[in-house]
Parts: structure tokens; sequence; C-alpha cells
């Protein structure tokens, strides 16, 4: 068993995870396999990667970090062709939010889809505030 794998993989890891859900239905049958829990969720976001899936996978992911980045890992060596990790890396980059501000709705799964998504996105930042505006929550990023 090889184990090498580009080194920005632990920099990209959560996007190529998701990336590798949504657009390769083998790697998707195989999380379903690993974690058959989030069946449901897998098969959602492999059809819709803007289903409200993403903080479940993404909780699944963290819990089991080790064991879901091996299973990638096994999996882009097995199939070099599946993703290009310098190209991805590229295209994917990191999101600078420093000065930005964002508003949300008001529930949990907003905010929680919100989250998930700049990790994915590699975001980049300090800190940020949040204020809570009647239906609205601002996030303002420094």
């Amino acid at each position: 068993m090889s184990l090498s794998i580009n080194p920005k993989y632990n920099t990209y890891s959560i996007s190529i995870v998701f990336h590798l859900l949504h657009n390769n239905e083998d790697y998707k049958n195989l999380w379903v396999s690993k974690f058959p829990d989030t069946e449901h969720q897998a098969d959602n976001f492999f059809k819709d990667e803007n289903c409200g899936c993403r903080p479940v996978l993404l909780q699944k992911y963290k819990k089991f970090r080790f064991e879901a980045d091996l299973m990638t890992v096994e999996f882009i060596n097995e199939n070099p062709d599946v993703i290009d990790i310098d190209d991805f890396c590229t295209q994917v980059g990191g999101q600078e939010l420093r000065g930005t501000m964002f508003s949300i709705p008001n529930t949990e799964s907003d905010y929680k889809d919100f989250l998930a998504a700049l990790q994915q996105k590699n975001a980049q930042f300090n800190h940020f505030n949040v204020l809570q505006m009647g239906e609205k929550i601002i996030v303002t990023f420094f």
C-alpha cells in the first residue's frame, strides 16, 4: 500500500473530499461503504452540491478524519486520473475575506452551511464577528 500524495493534500483535503463526493460516483460509493449512515446525504450531494447536506458530511469527515483521508489518498493513488491536485489547488485557492460582510438567514442550518462553505473554499481571514439583526445574521470578516 502506497500512501504518497501531493503535499498540498493536507491543506485542501476537505475541498478534495467534497469535490470527489460530488463529481465521482465511485468515490461516493466508497464513502457510503465506509460511512453508511451518511448514504442519504452523500447521494443528495452527488446529485446537487447545494442540497444542504454539506454540514452532515463535514461533521462525519471531522469525526473520522484519519479514516476518511486514508480512504481518499488510497482512492487517488489507485485512480490517479480522478483529480489533478496541483490544478485543483490552483483553481480552488484560498478566498480572501478580510474586509467583507455577508448576510445569511438566521437559522442554524444556514449558519452551518455558511461555515462549511468557508472551510471548503479555504477562506482566509484573521477573525470574524457575528451580529443578529432580525431574521438575518451579519458576518463581518477582519
